[in-house]
């Protein structure tokens, strides 16, 4: 039992609701940019219609329900549910349905075309799923002070832990080289790859031990993630911070890089209360 009301007293210990509202602002944020750009591109009726309609998706995802509803134009009527939902998620107005429905949706367009569901998306899903249980939906401006229970700041935390940890532990065991001196460096092909880089690769073959510094450094950085659970949070995050916006000035990965960055007000706030049997000073519920 002593364990039990330590466990429970460290769910409910309180933190600032803000850091989690500005996560919840970017996270949906990203999602309404990246639908806007493939509207912008013309490619919602490619993308997002099944092959017997004039699309891309050449099988039925037994999981599609809303082709079933709505037919040919069920993925353009998804796509508006998802962004209303997001601009509602971001201003804090009925922000837990929001959240609910807009993620059904979101899934949805990734069951009508699944070589566009990737794993960010699948992230940022889950990040908004753990929000609508916690006391950040309310509108920014009234979170002003406002403590709320850890438990969604902690789990948040733990899930970008086991993203960074298998993505090293992935480098580590199924590609060697980013380990070895001898080998290539994994990173300097990473980024001269022509069809998502920018870098040259005629220019920077001629430097391959940076590359191989950075290979380490970012195993390195992936494989001690673990700082996210300790005191030392802020000070991992500044170097998380400069890797993605590295990976954002030098390729071309959609959202993938400010999809992260999303959660890292999370990391950047300051340390949580410490864990004490009193756990009243809460956000108010929506």
């Amino acid at each position: 039992m002593t364990l039990w009301r330590w466990w429970v007293a460290r769910c409910e210990r309180p933190v600032a609701a803000r850091p989690l509202a500005a996560t919840r602002i970017l996270l949906a944020l990203c999602i309404l940019c990246d639908l806007l750009r493939v509207v912008e591109l013309g490619l919602v009726p490619v993308l997002f219609r099944l092959g017997e309609d004039g699309g891309l998706t050449a099988f039925h995802d037994p999981h599609l329900l809303i082709h079933d509803w709505w037919g040919a134009d069920a993925g353009p009527i998804a796509m508006g549910i998802t962004m209303v939902c997001m601009l509602l998620v971001m201003a804090g107005y009925g922000t837990r349905l929001a959240i609910l429905i807009g993620v059904l949706a979101y899934a949805q367009l990734g069951h009508l075309f699944p070589p566009g569901d990737r794993a960010i998306d699948r992230i940022l899903r889950t990040g908004l799923l753990v929000i609508l249980c916690s006391g950040a939906v309310r509108p920014w401006w009234k979170l002003q002070g406002q403590k709320m229970a850890a438990w969604p700041v902690d789990l948040l935390k733990f899930i970008l832990v086991m993203v960074y940890l298998s993505a090293g532990l992935a480098k580590i065991l199924q590609q060697p080289g980013w380990l070895f001196a001898s080998a290539h460096p994994p990173l300097l092909r990473i980024l001269t790859d022509p069809l998502a880089a920018h870098m040259s690769p005629e220019f920077w073959d001629q430097w391959p031990f940076l590359f191989r510094l950075g290979s380490w450094g970012t195993i390195a950085l992936e494989l001690s993630s673990v700082l996210i659970l300790t005191r030392w949070c802020r000070y991992w995050a500044i170097f998380g911070v400069a890797m993605h916006l590295g990976i954002w000035f030098s390729m071309d990965l959609g959202m993938f890089s400010l999809g992260m960055l999303s959660f890292y007000p999370l990391l950047l706030a300051g340390p949580a209360s410490p864990v004490t049997a009193d756990t009243s000073a809460r956000a108010p519920e929506e």
